[in-house]
């Protein structure tokens, strides 16, 4: 144990080396231009990664403290949030290289913002992760509340669906005062823990149970109700939320933690069929879908359209398939090697600090930087799911299974739509895309999956 914590103190320290060179790199870069930028502070260059690194170092001594076995997941998850704020900072200088050549000195400033409101969500996250880690005493308490649990993320969609905002014909966000809020992605995270309490203490009935009707025998719908009622919950995102995205990920994460938790390969084949029919009955109903479908087929083409009931043509490169575009040719202007940290001009691309901060960083650090972060992905995920193989308990691991599925199945969504292997869906990158929902809820994640890979001994301590 304490020569792994040495490793990963050792890790730490090799990730803040290689950020303390990608912020030198950018300063280099954007010296000039900076100072142009409307609320820009230098003093941030120096206090946002000084103050991670000790934020992080604090975290594993607390880990240390609290006998937790997994080492690799800290350093991991440091260097991804790192390269996310990096990115956004390069982000801003490279809008500010594009406005002061268009006579517009301005443009840089919304990156600069957006680099500053992710800083303070990492802080914000942190302090969650922190507190789970020392302060929460069992999280196998989770499992006596699943059904509350379930009952507000119901509750999260129904309100989002009554007042929440619509963006890009999309209704995805809840306007709280000053807070804007992406439902979304805290109901994820309790779906997965409604079940893995649900599949725990249901398990055998889920797994053997029949139920007859007429000549057929079939999966008993006493117990599998609930579930089916998760489906159509997913479904009425689409319909109602216009949201591909979370239909997907919210659907995917359920099959998986059905499948970790019963074993029964039917059950996943009737989800998928189940989706599929979802999917079929939204694309012929949702113009969103059709577009994202035309969009994912040739984003270059013009496509037909119907529009208020009439045929029109849409010239994707220029509008609704620009984005791709783009993303595409940023991802074959990185080639091998990339055009070099704020080498390229991934600020071209339209939400690229959401949707396609994996095309920015290809763009710069070519394929090789890309393939890099996609194993990072690979290791942190394998790490989640070693932690749950090495729990005795029955619900920690499935639990952290679930979690960890989760992670993969969000993280191919987004991937797999950003290099057009499937039709792009808006989810955000873990840990990386801009949005301090997501990375609060993500720090969340991370808190439950180190809280159940404490030693045992340390955890029976801890609760007496």
């Amino acid at each position: 144990m304490a020569f792994s914590r040495r490793r990963e103190v050792g890790l730490l320290v090799l990730v803040f080396a290689i950020l303390a060179v990608g912020y030198f790199v950018v300063w280099q870069k954007y010296l000039a231009v900076w100072p142009h930028i409307a609320g820009f502070d230098a003093h941030l260059l120096i206090i946002v990664p000084a103050s991670m690194g000790v934020a992080w170092l604090l975290l594993s001594w607390a880990l240390t403290a609290r006998r937790c076995r997994e080492t690799l997941v800290i350093p991991i998850v440091a260097l991804l949030i790192g390269l996310s704020l990096l990115f956004l900072l390069r982000l801003a200088g490279g809008e500010e290289v594009m406005g002061l050549q268009r006579n517009h000195p301005d443009l840089g400033a919304k990156f600069f913002s957006l680099f500053k409101h992710q800083f303070y969500a990492f802080w914000l996250g942190w302090a969650v992760l922190m507190g789970m880690v020392l302060c929460w005493k069992d999280y196998r308490a989770l499992a006596r509340y699943k059904y509350l649990l379930a009952a507000i993320a119901v509750v999260m969609l129904v309100v989002t669906t009554a007042v929440g905002k619509a963006t890009n014909d999309q209704t995805i966000t809840l306007h709280l005062g000053p807070i804007v809020f992406q439902p979304h992605d805290p109901v994820k995270l309790l779906m997965v823990i409604f079940l893995a309490a649900y599949l725990v203490e249901k398990r055998e009935l889920i797994t053997h149970a029949a139920g007859r009707y007429g000549l057929l025998t079939l999966m008993d719908l006493r117990y599998m109700g609930p579930l089916l009622a998760l489906w159509l919950m997913v479904m009425a995102i689409v319909f109602i939320h216009k949201d591909l995205g979370a239909a997907a990920l919210l659907f995917g994460s359920f099959l998986a933690t059905l499948y970790l938790g019963t074993g029964r390969k039917n059950y996943v084949f009737i989800g998928i069929a189940l989706f599929a029919v979802g999917m079929v009955l939204a694309y012929m109903k949702v113009e969103r879908v059709q577009t994202r479908v035309a969009i994912w087929q040739n984003p270059w083409r013009q496509y037909t359209a119907i529009e208020h009931g009439k045929p029109v043509q849409i010239d994707l490169p220029n509008g609704k398939g620009y984005q791709i575009c783009q993303a595409l040719m940023a991802l074959g202007n990185g080639r091998v090697i990339g055009a070099g940290l704020a080498g390229g001009y991934p600020e071209s691309i339209p939400a690229v600090e959401t949707d396609m901060i994996y095309a920015a960083i290809s763009e710069d650090l070519g394929l090789l930087g890309a393939v890099v972060l996609v194993g990072l992905f690979l290791v942190l995920i394998a790490r989640m799911f070693r932690v749950a193989l090495q729990t005795e308990d029955p619900f920690g691991q499935l639990l952290v299974a679930g979690l960890a599925a989760t992670m993969a199945v969000q993280t191919f969504v987004i991937l797999g739509g950003t290099v057009k292997l499937i039709p792009l869906t808006g989810v955000p990158l873990p840990f990386m895309s801009y949005g301090g929902t997501s990375l609060v809820i993500n720090c969340a994640l991370l808190g439950i999956v180190l809280k159940v890979g404490e030693d045992s001994k340390a955890q029976i301590a801890h609760t007496s």
